[in-house]
């Protein structure tokens, strides 16, 4: 599991999303991101992880969870609470922001 993990919402979905290293990438490949709803990563996850024999997996595990948040932000939800062990600031340098979506 990563170190944290973040509640975001749009005001009607509430999501879960861990802060660093995806473990779950690097031991199941493409189906964290088929559980989380998240296709068009699932899909490049299932075509790399055949073409490299699972080695994508190892490769996205150190981004996949940045991303998700990234694309979470992009359809519209925002961060609604943080974990005790992480500050705003943390966040902000984590994603390469300068200012977050709070709700």
């Amino acid at each position: 599991m990563a170190y944290a993990k973040v509640s975001m919402t749009n005001g009607v979905e509430v999501k879960l999303v861990p802060v660093g290293f995806s473990w779950t990438m690097f031991f199941w490949g493409f189906w964290p991101p088929i559980f989380r709803g998240d296709w068009i990563w699932a899909v490049c996850m299932f075509i790399a992880c055949v073409f490299t024999y699972g080695l994508a997996g190892l490769v996205t595990s150190f981004f996949y969870n940045k991303s998700y948040m990234k694309s979470l932000f992009n359809k519209g939800y925002k961060v609604q609470v943080l974990p005790p062990n992480l500050t705003e600031e943390m966040l902000k340098n984590y994603l390469g922001y300068i200012t977050l979506p709070m709700a």
